[in-house]
């Protein structure tokens, strides 16, 4: 083969991936693209076609209407302080349980390990079942005094008991990644365990935790049917609910819509750096 018909082999591939590439993105994009249009257009109209925005002209009047309305902030706050206190319960659970598995060896840890794994690739059916249970198991708790039914705590703590398979299989790969040296230079220096974990490994690997917080943060600001088992009505809950009803005015719940998706953005955007280092050291390796 020559060294010109090589190039043009290369040429036509780097073509065809690209167009391959803004193909998808463009499927991805369009739902998108056309609920922005539906939340900006006049009157409540679900758009199917740019034309409809020419006859009835652009207004923010859904996005103003939605951040007035007191159900819609007060739910938003709601979202920030489950996804936030799930957050705190991920890195105080999670980080302790990945290196412990990464740094000691004890009776039942690769098994242990493998209960993780299936349990991480586990879904459908099992996954509903378990969330029944999860509910009836909570209303019992209810019933007897312990105020589980409504308490966006106990939702955070139950979003973090999910997270821990998959993101202790990922934090620990990182963790295996670091040097012993770090725990055993803080060790001798007079360390107890807890600061080994928390100032010693934790911000040598910080782009894992910032995954750890953007998953969790994630997980819990999109989840809405545990949310509405619990009777808990997050943001994610009232935007599902505003959908439901007999009645449904488009404009506005394209509105809440592209407002409840614009926290995870521009998290994504802010810490994209930190996501693709921990995946290429950590959940790469599992």
């Amino acid at each position: 083969m020559s060294v010109g018909s090589g190039y043009w082999i290369r040429f036509i591939a780097s073509i065809v991936l690209t167009t391959f590439a803004a193909l998808i993105v463009f499927i991805l994009l369009y739902p998108v693209f056309y609920a922005v249009l539906s939340s900006l257009v006049r009157g409540q109209i679900l758009v199917t076609d740019p034309t409809q925005i020419m006859r009835s002209g652009l207004s923010l009047e859904h996005y103003v209407k939605a951040i007035s309305d007191p159900r819609f902030v007060s739910a938003t706050g709601l979202s920030l302080l489950v996804a936030l206190t799930n957050i705190v319960f991920a890195l105080l659970v999670i980080t302790p349980a990945a290196y412990a598995f990464s740094r000691f060896k004890f009776t039942g840890r690769d098994a242990m390990l493998v209960a993780y794994l299936v349990l991480n690739q586990v879904g459908g059916g099992f996954g509903v079942a378990s969330v029944i249970a999860l509910y009836v198991m909570l209303l019992k708790l209810n019933q007897i005094g312990i105020p589980v039914i409504g308490n966006p705590v106990v939702l955070a703590a139950i979003y973090t008991a999910g997270a821990v398979p998959f993101q202790t299989w990922m934090v620990k790969n990182y963790l295996d990644a670091l040097p012993r040296e770090i725990d055993e230079s803080a060790f001798i220096d007079g360390a107890g365990w807890r600061q080994i974990i928390f100032d010693v490994v934790l911000p040598a690997s910080k782009p894992t935790m910032v995954v750890i917080a953007l998953f969790a943060f994630m997980g819990a600001w999109g989840e809405f049917i545990i949310a509405n088992f619990l009777r808990v009505e997050t943001l994610a809950a009232y935007v599902y609910e505003t959908a439901t009803g007999q009645t449904i005015f488009w404009s506005d719940f394209a509105a809440r819509t592209i407002l409840f998706a614009l926290p995870i953005i521009v998290i994504y955007v802010f810490t994209q750096r930190y996501i693709g280092e921990a995946m290429r050291y950590g959940a790469g390796k599992a």
